[in-house]
């Protein structure tokens, strides 16, 4: 087998160590993001594994990140864009931003662009949730206030469309491109603190991370959205198959980065 780089962003607890953890127990080099420096010091002690520290909510720290990364790699076999906000004290970045907008969508977008290079024949697997929303583009440039979920489905459905919106502008020549609800109301924190529930047994989102990075079957779908709900490739939420109103966020978060 040969032994893949992986970059997994919020790796340092929930489903992003975990996924972590599986990949490196079969035999791949993980390399880990966090904005702890502690906790990305243990991670990365347990597993061996690279580090980088940026807070995603400062896009200028995830540019910087991107360059630390682009000087030290010659190739990134898969980037799972994993860290993602939901309920929060501080909702607005310093910009006036949506934070779950910043952190879910348009980090994600930032790094994956500036690594580009680096995942030619890769493959790119973003988080994305059963819960999506229309994207309102006031929201998104952060004119509008919004309740936590609203924000994060709107920001969920806006990484699920810029994800198909980019395979499309890639093609053959880059990396595969796939968002993924992993599942609903898994047990990580995020879902025990945003919603009073001690959720299900992660590994169910493990599984479908470490399928999606590996597995050969995968590599037809570039562009298209799982639903580890039901176990398929499915439709996202109506607006998320609009090429005209992707292409009108992917337009917006490049104003934005």
């Amino acid at each position: 087998m040969n032994s893949k780089n992986i970059l997994i962003t919020g790796a340092t607890d929930g489903i992003g160590l975990e996924t972590a953890r599986k990949l490196k127990s079969l035999g791949h080099n993980i390399i880990i993001h966090g904005r702890s420096a502690e906790k990305l010091e243990k991670v990365a002690a347990e597993l061996n594994a690279k580090s980088f520290k940026a807070d995603l909510s400062k896009l200028l720290e995830v540019g910087e990140m991107a360059k630390s990364i682009l000087e030290e790699y010659e190739q990134i076999d898969v980037l799972i864009n994993n860290a993602g906000v939901l309920k929060t004290s501080h909702p607005r970045t310093e910009d006036g931003y949506d934070v779950r907008y910043v952190v879910n969508t348009f980090a994600p977008y930032l790094l994956t662009k500036k690594l580009l290079p680096l995942l030619k024949n890769g493959r790119v697997i973003n988080l994305s949730s059963a819960a999506q929303a229309s994207v309102d583009f006031n929201a998104l440039l952060g004119k509008v206030e919004m309740s936590d979920f609203e924000a994060y489905a709107q920001s969920k459905l806006a990484i699920t469309m810029w994800s198909r919106y980019m395979a499309d502008q890639v093609g053959s020549d880059g990396p595969v491109i796939i968002a993924v609800n992993p599942a609903s109301l898994l047990g990580t924190k995020m879902v025990k603190e945003g919603f009073n529930t001690p959720g299900n047994d992660i590994n169910i989102g493990v599984n479908i991370l470490t399928s999606l990075s590996l597995e050969a079957k995968h590599a037809e779908h570039s562009g298209e959205y799982y639903d580890n709900d039901n176990k398929r490739y499915a439709p996202p939420q109506a607006d998320g198959l609009d090429d005209e109103k992707a292409k009108q966020i992917v337009e917006l978060i490049e104003g934005i980065i």
